[in-house]
C-alpha cells in the first residue's frame, strides 16, 4: 500500500474533523463579512469622505490591483505548509481591518491602503484546503459546504448597522478584525494536513528542495488549462457579485427609496439565502455532480440578475444572493480537488490571482455605468451582470471533467492521463 493510500486509509478521527470543519468555517466567517460589510458599508464611507459613489467605486477597483499578489499566499501554503498559510491569512486579514477600525476614519487614503491589504486576504479560501485534503471522499463535498455554511451566517446584515451607530462605520471592519486575531488560539491545535506531510516527505526522499519556481515546472499543461477555466469562472463570479454588492445599498435607499431599515431586513433576507445556497449546492454536487451544479448557479444567477434590473422587486437581490452563494460554494470545493497535493495552494493561489480581475473590473466597470444614478444605468449595470455570470457555462466546452465521489488520488491519476 503506498503512503497516499495509507492517507486515504487512517483518516483524522471525527472529533478532529469536527475542529476543523467548525474551526475553517468561522475563518470562512472572518472572509464572507469582511467581503460583504461594504454593502452596508460603502454608503457610509462615502458619506463620511465627501465623495460620490462612482468616485468611490473607481478608487476601489485601482487600489484592487493589490490582491494580484494572493497566489504568495497559495505558494507559502505550499512551500511551509497548511498550517502557517492559514496563520498568515488570519493575521494578514484580522490586522488589516483591526487597523482600519483603530485609523481608517481619519483619511480616505488610510483606509483605502489597508482596504487594499484587507481585499488581497478575504477570498482567498485556503480554508477549503485543509478540509479537501483531510476529508474521506465521500464527505468531501459535505465537509465543504458544512464550513462554507458556517462562513455564510450574515453577522454583516444583522450586526453592522448597530455597530456603525454604537461605534462609527470603521468599526464594522474593527470588530471582526479583532475576531480574527482571536483565531489565531484555536489555530494552535490545528494538525498539518497528512497529504502535505506526505509529500514534503517526498521531495525530501528525492533531495529536492521545494521552491516556488520549481512548483511551477511541476505544471501540467492539463493544470494550467484547469488554472485558467477555473481563474476565468471566478472572474466572472467576482465582477457580478462586486457590481452588485457595491451598488445595491444605493440603489434600493436613492433610486427606490428604501429607508435603511427597510433595506436591512432584505438584506438579513439575502444573508439567509447565501445560507441555503450553501447547503443544497453541496447536496447538488454529491448528488448529481459539479458541472450539473456549475450550470445550475450560473443560469439561476443571471435570470436573478435579469428580474433585478427589469423589475426591482427584493425577491429578486434575495435570490443573487442565493445563486451566487451556490456559485462561490461551487468552486470552493471543486478548485481545491481537481490539483494534486504537490501543487494545490499554488494553483488555487494563481487560480484566485486570475480572479482578482473581478476586483478591478467590477467596480470600474459600475463606476462607468452609474456616472449617473438614474433607474436606466442601474437597470444597465444589472443586465450585464447578468450576462457576466452566464460567461462561465463557456467553460464547458473546455472542460467537463466530474470528480464526484473520487478520492483526490484517483482524480489526480485521471486528470493526468
Amino acid at each position: 500500500m503506498t503512503v497516499e493510500n495509507l492517507t486515504e486509509s487512517r483518516p483524522r478521527s471525527k472529533k478532529y474533523m469536527t475542529y476543523l470543519v467548525i474551526f475553517m468555517g468561522l475563518i470562512a466567517l472572518v472572509d464572507n463579512y469582511l467581503s460583504l460589510i461594504e454593502i452596508t458599508a460603502i454608503p457610509k464611507i462615502i458619506d463620511h469622505f465627501g465623495l460620490t459613489l462612482d468616485e468611490f467605486l473607481r478608487w476601489q477597483g485601482i487600489f484592487g490591483i493589490v490582491a494580484f499578489l494572493v497566489f504568495l499566499i497559495g505558494g507559502l501554503a505550499d512551500l511551509w505548509g497548511r498550517k502557517i498559510g492559514i496563520l498568515i491569512l488570519l493575521i494578514m486579514m484580522g490586522g488589516s481591518a483591526l487597523f482600519i477600525g483603530l485609523v481608517g476614519a481619519s483619511s480616505f487614503w488610510i483606509f483605502i491602503i489597508f482596504y487594499a491589504i484587507l481585499i488581497l486576504g478575504t477570498n482567498v479560501n485556503l480554508w477549503t484546503i485543509p478540509i479537501s485534503e483531510e476529508s474521506p471522499p465521500k464527505n468531501r463535498a459535505f465537509n465543504g459546504s458544512m464550513a462554507f455554511l458556517i462562513g455564510l451566517i450574515p453577522l454583516y446584515a444583522f450586526v453592522g448597522e448597530a455597530i456603525s451607530d454604537s461605534m462609527g462605520w470603521q468599526w464594522m471592519y474593527g470588530l471582526m478584525g479583532a475576531f480574527g486575531l482571536l483565531l489565531i488560539v484555536a489555530w494552535i491545535f490545528m494538525k498539518e494536513t497528512k497529504r502535505w506531510k506526505t509529500q514534503r516527505e517526498e521531495f525530501k526522499l528525492k533531495k529536492q528542495r521545494v521552491r516556488f519556481i520549481e512548483t511551477i515546472k511541476q505544471f501540467t499543461k492539463k493544470d494550467w488549462l484547469f488554472v485558467v477555466v477555473t481563474g476565468t469562472i471566478y472572474i466572472c463570479w467576482n465582477m457580478s457579485f462586486k457590481m452588485a454588492t457595491g451598488t445595491v445599498a444605493s440603489y434600493y435607499q436613492n433610486i427606490l427609496s428604501f429607508t435603511p431599515d427597510r433595506f436591512e431586513t432584505i438584506l438579513i433576507f439575502a444573508g439567509i439565502a447565501t445560507i441555503l445556497g450553501a447547503l443544497s449546492i453541496g447536496i447538488i454536487m454529491d448528488k448529481l455532480g459539479r458541472m450539473v451544479a456549475l450550470i445550475f448557479s450560473s443560469v439561476g444567477a443571471a435570470l436573478s440578475y435579469l428580474g433585478l434590473a427589469l423589475h426591482g422587486h427584493p425577491t429578486f437581490m434575495i435570490f443573487i444572493y442565493y445563486f451566487m452563494a451556490c456559485f462561490l460554494g461551487f468552486l470552493l470545493v471543486y478548485i481545491p480537488e481537481i490539483f494534486s497535493t504537490k501543487i494545490r495552494g499554488t494553483a488555487t493561489g494563481l487560480s484566485l490571482t486570475l480572479s482578482r480581475l473581478g476586483y478591478v473590473v467590477g467596480p470600474l466597470l459600475a463606476a462607468v455605468i452609474v456616472f449617473q444614478e438614474t433607474v436606466a444605468t442601474y437597470r444597465l449595470l444589472y443586465i450585464i451582470a447578468g450576462v457576466i455570470a452566464l460567461v462561465p457555462l463557456l467553460s464547458l466546452f473546455f472542460n467537463k471533467y466530474e470528480p464526484k465521489g473520487k478520492t483526490l488520488e484517483k482524480i489526480q491519476e485521471e486528470t493526468k492521463a
